[in-house]
């Protein structure tokens, strides 16, 4: 089954991606995208030796709050756009506001670590887990931007990069089942940069299923024209 038949309307008539069930329907690309990427970490990444220990500590609840505080607020932000709400972009905003306070605390913390601690062997996992989060988000991005892209937003640019956000949030999440380290200092740039690939990720999906779906209207158009144009007896 491809995506498009996936994604094709009921045979009510009813079209499955609208302005009115966008957030259910991101709800529900959230949840099977959990599942999915839960299997892919137990395939292929694996699980944190010490995940039992983990989940005892502050550290990985605050990693999984700050991922959940931004898959909501691009969430909804990407909803209000699509309907024209007024101030659609503000939890978009409130959500880069923690990533900026977010940063913030992790540049403070890079500060206070010694130059031995700065060139650790760790960060040369940094490019991993920007590619971890992108893979994990992957089916998740190519749903909600098609999607997305079928409800027609006025502002495609900016609810193709909050959905796509979303999705890496969400990745990022169970991402966190993987990803042992605790320092800050790592945690705030690359868990960031991971999530933001994935909202130029879903800027361009959307871009592009948007191409897409316009060629496919214009050919539409144009084939009942062409089709009356090889038979004119056919309109006498």
């Amino acid at each position: 089954m491809t995506i498009d038949e996936t994604l094709a309307p009921t045979p009510g008539g009813a079209p499955i991606w609208s302005a009115e069930n966008l957030p259910w329907r991101l709800a529900e690309v959230a949840a099977a995208g959990a599942l999915g990427g839960l299997l892919m970490i137990l395939a292929w990444l694996g699980l944190r030796p010490d995940l039992a220990a983990a989940v005892q500590t502050p550290v990985f609840w605050i990693k999984a709050g700050y991922a959940a505080v931004l898959a909501i607020g691009a969430s909804l932000a990407a909803c209000r756009m699509v309907r024209s709400r007024p101030w659609g972009l503000v939890p978009l905003l409130l959500a880069a506001g923690v990533a900026g306070g977010f940063l913030t605390f992790g540049l403070a913390q890079a500060m206070g670590l010694s130059p031995q601690g700065l060139a650790s062997p760790y960060w040369s996992s940094a490019l991993g887990c920007v590619v971890s989060i992108l893979a994990i988000a992957t089916p998740m991005l190519l749903f909600a931007s098609y999607g997305l892209a079928s409800v027609d937003p006025e502002r495609p640019l900016l609810v193709g990069f909050a959905g796509g956000l979303a999705c890496g949030a969400v990745a990022d999440i169970v991402f966190g089942l993987h990803c042992a380290y605790t320092t800050f200092a790592f945690i705030a740039p690359w868990h960031t940069a991971g999530m933001v690939t994935c909202g130029v990720a879903g800027l361009l999906l959307l871009s592009l299923f948007a191409r897409v779906r316009r060629a496919r209207a214009a050919s539409d158009l144009i084939d009942p024209i062409k089709s009356d144009q090889k038979d004119p007896v056919s309109r006498v």
